[in-house]
């Protein structure tokens, strides 16, 4: 699955928790997380650098574009993070794990490291 392929397939599956992702689709879509979160923080931080201390209001909208960003894109992680571990075999619930302190990403790192089962 390539890059582009990845990211449309993520998105057409928005809402669909039941199925399974490939590896590469979970990979591709964390690097497309990753880029446009940096795209996103990139005009809060020149912002910020240049208002003043009194002129914090014109920060808002800014804050406000790249947190509605942020939800909409971690929504779609969670999807794409459960299909994952449905490729695995196990259940979506195992998405929780990374709620467990200082070793719960560890384990979900590996699940989501680990080929796909058949079926």
């Amino acid at each position: 699955m390539t890059f582009s392929e990845a990211i449309q397939s993520v998105f057409s599956k928005a809402t669909k928790l039941e199925g399974r992702s490939p590896r590469s689709e979970y990979w591709y879509w964390r690097l497309f997380v990753f880029i446009v979160s940096l795209v996103t923080v990139i005009p809060v931080v020149l912002v910020a650098m240049m208002v003043r201390q009194g002129d914090v209001w014109a920060l808002f909208p800014f804050l406000i574009a790249a947190g509605a960003i942020a939800v909409f894109l971690w929504l779609l992680t969670i999807t794409v993070t459960v299909r994952r571990l449905h490729d695995q075999g196990v259940s979506g619930w195992f998405f929780l794990l990374f709620l467990i302190p200082s070793v719960g990403w560890i384990i979900e790192l590996v699940f989501m490291l680990q080929p796909s089962q058949p079926g």
